[in-house]
């Protein structure tokens, strides 16, 4: 938990998003698995924020 600080507040934000392919395809496999957790964590890294947790499943990835 990261609580963040600003002079007029104090805060703690958590999302939980569910990222699903078009039709929910059952694309995710090897290569391309990794290729999107490599891209989830690049996002997170681009705009400052933690992921806790990160699982990609066949058909969706969910990320927290």
């Amino acid at each position: 938990m990261v609580v963040r600080r600003t002079s007029h507040a104090v805060f703690d934000t958590q999302y939980h998003l569910v990222w699903a392919p078009k039709y929910r395809k059952w694309i995710l496999r090897g290569d391309v698995r990794e290729a999107v957790q490599e891209l989830f964590y690049r996002v997170a890294e681009d705009f400052d924020f933690v992921i806790e947790e990160l699982e990609v499943a066949k058909d969706h990835g969910h990320i927290f």
